[in-house]
Parts: C-alpha cells; sequence; structure tokens
C-alpha cells in the first residue's frame, strides 16, 4: 500500500546533512551526503517503509557522525552514545535498532575504530542473526556502494595499473575491496531473516549482479576472490 514520507524524513535527512557536514567519498569531490540519499532511495524501491528509510539516511551516523563532529578522538565514544540517543528520542526503537544493526558493532578503542578485518568478520557473522528489515537497510547500503565502485572502475580504470591507482583509496586495495563484497554477497543469500522475502531476495540478486560485474571488470573470478587471504577464514 502506497504511504507518503512524512516530516519525520525530513528531519532525518537534516540531521544526515548535519552530521556528515563537509565530508567526502572516499577519494573523490563528491558530498557524502549523496551516498545517504542514494541508500535511502534504493530501500525505497525494493519495498522499505518509512523506518526502513530514515535508518537508511542515517545507517552511518554512529559509525562517522562522532568524527565528524569532534577533533578528538577520546570524545568519539561519548558523541556516538549522545547520537544513538538523538536517534532514540527522535525516531523511536524501530529506527534505533537498524541504525544499530548497519553499523560495524566493535568496540571504539580510545576513540579509534578496530582493524578492518575483525570490523569485516563481525559484520559477516552478525548478519545470520538480523531480521528482514536490518538486512534491508544493510544491503542498500552495500549495493549503493558496490555500484558506485563499479561505476568508477569502468570509467578511471582502463588499465591493470589504473585499476590499482584507484583502489588505493581503499584502505584493504583491490583484494580487501573486492573479498569483502563477495563474502557480503554470500552472505545475504543464505541469511535466514531474508527467507521467503521476494523483493529482500530481488535486492540480494540484483547485489550479487553488481559484485559480479565488478569481479569481471578486474579480471578475477568469483572463486578467485573468496580465496583472497585477507579475509579467509578457513
Amino acid at each position: 500500500m502506497p504511504f507518503p514520507l512524512t516530516d519525520d524524513f525530513a528531519h532525518a535527512l537534516q540531521l544526515a546533512h548535519k552530521w556528515h557536514l563537509g565530508q567526502l567519498r572516499k577519494g573523490t569531490a563528491t558530498p557524502y551526503v549523496s551516498h545517504l540519499l542514494g541508500v535511502a532511495s534504493v530501500a525505497l524501491e525494493f519495498g522499505a517503509t518509512e523506518a526502513e528509510a530514515i535508518a537508511a539516511l542515517l545507517h552511518d551516523a554512529l559509525e562517522d557522525g562522532p568524527e565528524n563532529l569532534t577533533s578528538n578522538k577520546n570524545e568519539r565514544v561519548d558523541v556516538r552514545k549522545d547520537l544513538e540517543a538523538q536517534i532514540l528520542a527522535a525516531f523511536g526503537e524501530e529506527v534505533a535498532h537498524l541504525v544499530r544493526g548497519a553499523t560495524e558493532e566493535t568496540p571504539l578503542v580510545d576513540g579509534e575504530k578496530a582493524p578492518w578485518s575483525e570490523r569485516k568478520l563481525t559484520y559477516l557473522a552478525k548478519l545470520d542473526h538480523e531480521g528482514a528489515s536490518s538486512l534491508l537497510v544493510s544491503a542498500s547500503d552495500k549495493l549503493h556502494n558496490a555500484r558506485t565502485i563499479l561505476t568508477d572502475v569502468l570509467t578511471e580504470g582502463a588499465t591493470p595499473e589504473e585499476r590499482e591507482a584507484f583502489f588505493g583509496r581503499f584502505s584493504h586495495g583491490r583484494e580487501g575491496t573486492l573479498q569483502s563484497y563477495r563474502l557480503l554477497a554470500d552472505a545475504y543469500r543464505k541469511a535466514p531473516g531474508a527467507q521467503g522475502r521476494p523483493r529482500l531476495q530481488a535486492l540480494f540478486a540484483e547485489l550479487e549482479r553488481t559484485v559480479a560485474a565488478l569481479e569481471t571488470a578486474c579480471g578475477v573470478t568469483a572463486e578467485e576472490v573468496r580465496g583472497y587471504t585477507l579475509l579467509r577464514t578457513q
């Protein structure tokens, strides 16, 4: 049934703009809010409710908002808690839960994130325990990221050298980026919380197609990428 996006959605957009003001997409001059709008758009296209769309707008607030709002790393834990409290007060427990679900929930240590591999493996493991709404917000985020990376690789990575230079903007380069998205695509398809939900499965299928196209553009297969050592668990 059609539903309107209320003033709550507009308020969430204002908060997203405030909390990510001045942030850019990695290695680009593109305002970060473009990603937040893109994730909300993907989520709505695949059947999101307003609460899920609001969570899509705010999905990075707890992860990247503290870094933007204070220059003192020792204060970031407190800022993160304050942002979570603001989300809960403004939008209720459902949105707060979904934002927590989209966050890489490893503790900040002295205001800094845990090591990359620890964060990625923890995030992959928790997908088995997420409900359909959390999976929708999470996969919408990953699909928008994967689409953006694919577009950039196709336009900026005509040669192997150019592709390597492009992936240098990510902390674990080409192999880490490709493996992270391959393992995510695999994990979403198997997630118990998505079973029997056609729109959610359609979203996962689109992520799979995008990840496969990215692997093809980089001249590798899915099996090769799964075998990289960075995130291999067995």
